[in-house]
């Protein structure tokens, strides 16, 4: 009887000595802190209702064949668009001119597309600029990725 109770003692030591540190291993290994606990995801918030995109925006974005395309997109709070383009060093200089509706992207709200009069171009919605998208959607990138910014005028 005595034997048993022994074991039994020891088992339970044992058991409460792997017990916490089991706990403290855990406390080590997954740290809370204030800044883990604070990284919530804010759905609500996205480019549409959260940037003043409506405005106009003009920059001469790069072009294969001409010395550049001056470009003006007007965007309006009711989602049309007025697009002006001109082929510097190429043509009569006359703007080639769309007008139409965008979309915000539903997969990227940062991301707005011109309909079928615009050719469907994609425009990255930011603070103060619209950076153009390739027709996949994707950031241009190379040596002139910089250049395919267009600047929001001063209202």
């Amino acid at each position: 009887m005595k034997k048993s109770i022994i074991a039994l003692s020891l088992a339970s030591v044992f058991l409460v000595a792997c017990s916490k540190n089991d706990n403290t291993k855990n406390e080590e290994q997954t740290p809370v802190t204030a800044a883990s606990e604070a990284i919530a995801v804010d759905n609500a918030h996205t480019a549409e209702n959260s940037l003043d995109w409506n405005g106009t925006y003009k920059g001469i974005l790069p072009c294969a064949d001409c010395e550049g395309i001056e470009t003006e997109l007007e965007l309006n709070s009711d989602k049309t668009y007025e697009l002006k383009e001109t082929y510097l060093g190429k043509g009569d200089g006359k703007p080639f001119e769309s007008k139409g509706n965008f979309t915000f992207n539903s997969a990227n709200t940062s991301i707005i597309e011109l309909d079928q009069a615009g050719d469907g171009r994609k425009y990255f919605v930011a603070e103060g600029y619209l950076k153009a998208l390739d027709i996949e959607g994707k950031e241009i990138t190379g040596d002139l990725a910089d250049k395919y910014e267009l600047k929001k005028e001063a209202e």
